[in-house]
C-alpha cells in the first residue's frame, strides 16, 4: 500500500502548523502536493497566512505525482493522536489508497493503534498552490541564523511590545508598547548587523524558527502585508497590516526629570534580597529615594522590610522625590556584559502626559537608555514612611562608624576607583 511517512525532521514544523489550525478557518484544509518522488509539501493553518513543511519522499512508497487536500480538523485530529503516542524520532506514517476509479486518493490512518481514520482527498485548494508558487519565486532576504538569535535576545529584553524595530544605521532599536514608540539604544556589547521591522506575531515566527532548524541561515521576505520565513524546510507567514500604523505615528518625547550614577551592584544586591523575602515578594514594590545628596533603595510592608543607600557619583534632583517601582521588573533589568564598569547612569523620565519610565543607559549611548521600566509612579504617600527608615539607617551606620569599623561612611556613598 502506498504511503506517506513523515520523518523527525518535520514532525516539529507539522506540528506547528496543525497549531494553527481553526474550526472557524475559511479554508478549513490542509493541502498535500507530491512534486516528484522524493520531494512533497505539506500546506495550510491560518487560510490568509499559511504555513508550509517540506516532505522529504521515498521512491519505494509508491507515491504519485498529485495535489489535493485533506479535512484540516481530520487532519490534526490524527497528527495530534499519532504525535502523543509516537517516539519523536520514530516516523508517523499514513496510508495512500488510490481507487482505480477514484481520481483522488484516500488516506487511512491508524489512529494511538487503535482505531481507524480515513480522509477522502478532495481537489486541492488554490491559496495553497499560490503559495507554493510564491514561495518558490519569492527573493529571499537572508539573515545568519546567529544573526538571528541576537536580534530575539534583544526584542526579547524590551518585552513586551506591539513593533519592534532594530535600525542598523543608528544603532538602536525602536518598540510600540501601549501606543507609545520610544528608542532604545543597544546592549554594549551587541552590534546589529541587519535592520528589521516586526510586530509581536512575527517576532514568535521568527523566534519558533530559529528554536527549530539547524539551519545556518533564515531567508525572510518582508512587505507592507506579510512576513515570510523560511528556513529551507518550514515556511511561515503572518501578518503585518499593523504596521502601517506605526509608520504614521511619532515617537514619545521624554525629558529628564532625575538623573543618578550610581553603583549598580549595590542596586542589584539588594533587589535581589528583597524577592528573597516573602512578603516583600508578595508586595513586589520597590521604593527609590533621591535627594540632592542621597539615593536610598527600599521595600517596606508593616511585617518587614529594608533600606540602604546606594553609593553615587552623581545626583541631578531639584526636590526629594520617592518613585514606586515594579520589583520584578526592575529585578530582570539585565546588567550583565552591559557595562565593564561599576557605575550606571539612571534616569527617571517623564513625557508631556505625565507618565514616568525609568531608564537604564550604557556607556556607548547616553542619548537613549538601553533598557526601560515604565511601571513606576510616584510614591507620596509613603514619603514619611520611607524618611523614617532612612533616618534609622543613618543612625545605625553612625553608630557603626563610632565603633571604629574599617568602612568609614564616606565609602558608603561614594566611588573608590571614580
Amino acid at each position: 500500500m502506498p504511503k506517506i511517512e513523515f520523518n523527525a525532521d518535520s514532525k516539529q514544523g507539522i506540528s506547528h502548523l496543525v497549531d494553527t489550525i481553526s474550526d472557524k478557518d475559511p479554508i478549513p484544509y490542509v493541502t498535500v502536493v507530491i512534486e516528484t518522488k522524493e520531494v512533497g509539501y505539506l500546506i495550510g493553518g491560518q487560510s490568509d497566512f499559511p504555513s508550509m513543511v517540506k516532505l522529504p519522499l521515498n521512491s519505494d512508497w509508491g507515491l504519485k505525482k498529485g495535489q489535493w487536500s485533506l479535512c484540516a480538523s481530520s487532519f490534526s485530529t490524527w497528527w495530534r493522536a499519532e504525535s502523543k503516542n509516537t517516539l519523536d524520532e520514530t516516523p508517523i506514517t499514513i496510508e495512500v489508497e488510490y481507487g482505480k476509479q477514484q481520481k483522488l486518493p484516500l488516506l487511512n490512518g491508524l489512529m494511538a493503534q487503535v482505531s481507524r481514520l480515513y480522509i477522502q482527498a478532495k481537489p486541492p485548494i488554490e491559496a495553497h498552490l499560490a503559495f507554493l508558487e510564491q514561495h518558490k519565486n519569492q527573493t529571499y532576504q537572508v539573515l545568519p541564523t546567529d544573526s538571528a538569535r541576537v536580534i530575539l535576545e534583544v526584542a526579547d529584553s524590551h518585552q513586551p511590545f506591539d513593533v519592534f524595530e532594530l535600525i542598523k544605521e543608528q544603532q538602536k532599536v525602536r518598540i510600540e508598547r501601549d501606543n507609545n514608540i520610544q528608542t532604545c539604544a543597544l546592549p554594549e556589547n551587541m552590534k546589529a548587523t541587519h535592520g528589521i521591522l516586526l510586530n509581536k506575531e512575527s517576532v514568535l515566527q521568527l523566534e519558533r524558527i530559529c528554536h527549530n532548524t539547524d539551519a545556518e541561515q533564515i531567508q525572510y521576505y518582508l512587505d507592507d502585508e506579510r512576513a515570510i520565513f523560511s528556513d529551507g524546510n518550514c515556511v511561515s507567514s503572518s501578518s503585518l497590516a499593523s504596521l502601517r500604523e506605526y509608520r504614521l505615528k511619532k515617537e514619545t518625547v521624554y525629558r529628564t526629570e532625575v538623573k543618578i550614577i550610581i553603583n549598580i551592584y549595590d542596586f542589584k544586591e539588594d533587589l535581589k534580597k528583597y524577592l528573597s523575602i516573602t512578603p516583600l515578594k508578595k508586595a513586589n514594590q520597590a521604593l527609590l529615594y533621591i535627594d540632592a545628596d542621597y539615593v536610598m533603595l527600599a521595600s517596606l510592608v508593616e511585617e518587614t522590610g529594608s533600606n540602604r543607600f546606594i553609593r553615587t557619583k552623581h545626583i541631578e534632583c531639584d526636590k526629594p522625590s520617592l518613585y514606586s517601582i515594579n520589583l520584578s521588573q526592575l529585578s530582570r533589568v539585565q546588567i550583565k556584559d552591559i557595562t565593564s564598569a561599576e557605575q550606571m547612569k539612571i534616569a527617571v523620565l517623564i513625557n508631556e502626559q505625565g507618565e514616568l519610565k525609568l531608564g537604564f543607559y550604557n556607556d556607548r549611548d547616553n542619548s537613549d537608555p538601553y533598557q526601560s521600566i515604565t511601571d513606576i509612579e510616584y510614591a507620596s504617600p509613603k514619603m514619611e514612611l520611607v524618611l523614617q527608615s532612612k533616618a534609622k539607617l543613618e543612625i545605625m551606620l553612625k553608630q557603626q562608624d563610632a565603633t571604629g569599623d574599617e568602612d568609614s561612611q564616606d565609602d558608603l556613598f561614594g566611588f573608590e576607583d571614580v
